[in-house]
């Protein structure tokens, strides 16, 4: 019979308790007190305060200049908040904490620190930062190992961090788009800067070898530029003394034979292969050098044959 006295007796202390909004509050005392609420002037609720301003209020924090032991002596005297499940029963830590690190032996600045922990005491979510100091918000995976992150290291210098190899940045779509991609926009995408590269560079394809060469950049589709600057070797060995210049007797019979000129590739060869931009332009000058030097040939045989019928006529 006392038993179900005392559950009744419960039972009706509970109702009473959220039928008047309680407060619970440190009152002078310093004890805390269950006190009644005012619906229209008195409904917030306060730890550390008999006076709360919010609706839920936690006061109290320790100054700076405190010694700790060690870290745990810290985190056990700094603890602002702490809920959820125990997941660490030797500390007697919980799912969800707040500190509040005042400035010690062990932080030289005061900070902050917010964590959510799993049932495995893990922490998968994490933010604190030092008074005039960083910043430094983190995502973990099962396994506590930070997969995402945002540092500031207290002089405006922001880094945002992708540790894991596999992390993939998308925007404007869902997909994970492995295993080659790991930034996608989907839609237009403007940069206002330089972009660099160890890799190469396809623009309407993937595939960036052609025969035994790999290109840094490969394009599927038409090119335009103002101005396209290729380095490469040029043709003034044709002015060489010991260059060997073919007679055009030779160039006619080398043409008559293959149907195009020494040197440069046929209709056939650059059909399959393509044109390498450096290499026929080279190829090109070679061709005008030696019609150059073709030339100075005929002009000094034109100019014997001239002098030979200028002393004929002077003998009439």
């Amino acid at each position: 019979m006392k038993k179900i006295t005392k559950k009744i007796y419960s039972i009706i202390f509970f109702i009473t308790l959220f039928t008047v909004n309680a407060q619970i509050s440190t009152g002078s005392g310093g004890a805390a007190s269950v006190l009644p609420n005012n619906l229209t002037s008195n409904i917030n609720v306060g730890i550390g305060t008999s006076t709360p301003i919010a609706k839920f209020e936690i006061t109290g924090s320790l100054p700076d200049g405190q010694y700790f032991t060690n870290s745990q002596d810290r985190n056990d005297k700094s603890a602002i908040f702490s809920g959820g499940s125990i997941v660490n029963t030797s500390i007697s830590s919980r799912m969800i904490n707040f500190y509040d690190f005042p400035i010690s032996n062990i932080n030289p600045k005061s900070m902050f620190w917010f964590s959510i922990d799993d049932r495995s005491d893990n922490q998968r979510f994490r933010v604190y930062a030092e008074t005039g100091g960083y910043g430094i918000f983190t995502l973990n995976d099962k396994s506590q190992s930070e997969y995402f992150g945002v540092h500031e290291d207290g002089n405006q210098n922001v880094f945002l961090h992708f540790p894991k190899p596999n992390s993939r940045v998308v925007i404007g779509n869902y997909g994970d788009y492995l295993p080659e991609h790991k930034f996608v926009v989907a839609g237009s995408a403007k940069i206002e800067g330089n972009i660099l590269t160890d890799a190469n560079i396809g623009i309407g394809t993937s595939n960036f070898t052609d025969g035994g060469d790999t290109y840094r950049l490969s394009v599927k589709g038409k090119i335009r530029a103002e101005e396209v600057k290729v380095y490469n070797t040029w043709a003034d060995y044709v002015f060489n003394p010991t260059y060997t210049l073919p007679t055009l007797k030779e160039v006619e019979t080398y043409i008559a034979k293959n149907g195009h000129l020494q040197n440069v590739p046929s209709a056939i060869e650059i059909t399959e292969n393509g044109l390498e931009l450096g290499e026929i332009a080279k190829i090109q000058q070679e061709k005008i050098e030696e019609l150059t030097l073709y030339l100075i040939q005929q002009n000094k045989e034109i100019e014997e044959l001239k002098g030979q019928v200028k002393l004929l006529l002077t003998r009439k």
